[in-house]
């Protein structure tokens, strides 16, 4: 066989995202076939903790879909992680077994520090890292990853993801959003140790942020590696900040999908620049299902 098929399906709580991926004899590889669906999983469990039936049911249809279009490439594995929203659910038990027997397979609830490590190899093996910070917004939560000398020094996941972070500050203000997420990265032992420091952005939100830094849609090429001055982030920071909900889906280069979550989305990023003092940011396409992609990789060449 010259070449085989992977697909990587990656379950946030706020969209599920899978990429089929062909990896040839001699170690090339390439993309054959990406989906994105925001199913908002979380929606409605930042109260108690419990997957809510139309979520769940939105999911469990969409991941069915993404699994029939995988199996159509004879796909050798089609690996399927979740990150926060599962790691969270009081019933995840439940919804693991509803989507095994709709979709056939079988959903590996990821630790945060397993979620910071596939964003760095997404990083490494894309772009490059020497020395930053990676930073990863999704939906339940934010993975934040010091890097030295190209090798993780710490990694930590913290409980302020867009959607969850939105639904319990819905009736707070903006300011009292940026003190809460402020209590939680001030709170990281070795902050000092990132003083100065690029940050790299992955995910979603960051991928966000590059369209409205460039006030349009972006490829994929074009995100990545693309440099984003820290005066820029604040200026995009401070237009969401300043703009009213419901106006937010108008602002230029805006993701409609994420526009009701996106001051969420951008917060824990501008605060950790503002905490380090950080020239910079990179934007990274890759994801953590690239990354558990890089693993697979790797152990196929052992």
């Amino acid at each position: 066989m010259s070449s085989c098929y992977f697909a990587i399906i990656d379950l946030g709580s706020n969209s599920v995202r899978m990429s089929v991926n062909e990896l040839e004899k001699n170690g090339n590889w390439r993309v054959v076939e990406k989906l994105r669906s925001t199913v908002r999983l979380s929606e409605g469990m930042s109260n108690d903790n419990f997957l809510k039936e139309e979520p769940m049911a939105r999911v469990i249809e969409t991941v069915k879909t993404f699994c029939d279009k995988a199996r159509e490439y004879k796909c050798v594995s089609i690996a399927a992680i979740a990150t926060a929203a599962l790691r969270n659910a009081a019933n995840k038990e439940l919804f693991i077994e509803r989507v095994k027997k709709t979709a056939g397979i079988e959903f590996e609830i990821i630790s945060g520090e397993d979620e910071a490590f596939f964003s760095y190899l997404a990083v490494r093996e894309t772009i490059g890292i020497k020395d930053g910070v990676i930073f990863d917004t999704g939906g339940g939560s934010t993975e934040i990853t010091l890097v030295k000398n190209s090798s993780v020094v710490h990694s930590i996941s913290l409980p302020l993801g867009a959607v969850v972070m939105t639904e319990k500050m819905a009736h707070k203000s903006n300011m009292q959003l940026y003190k809460y997420v402020m209590s939680y990265i001030g709170g990281i032992d070795w902050l000092d140790e990132c003083e100065s420091l690029p940050v790299y952005g992955i995910g979603g939100r960051a991928r966000t942020m590059a369209s409205l830094y460039k006030k349009r849609a972006v490829s994929a090429k074009e995100l990545d590696g693309m440099k984003i001055p820290y005066g820029a982030i604040a200026k995009i920071y401070e237009n969401i900040y300043n703009t009213a909900p419901e106006n937010r889906k108008c602002i230029k280069g805006m993701d409609i999908s994420r526009a009701d979550i996106i001051l969420a989305g951008v917060t824990p990023a501008k605060v950790l620049m503002d905490m380090i003092g950080s020239p910079c940011a990179y934007i990274c396409a890759s994801g953590v299902k690239e990354g558990v992609f890089f693993r697979m990789k790797e152990e196929m060449q052992k």
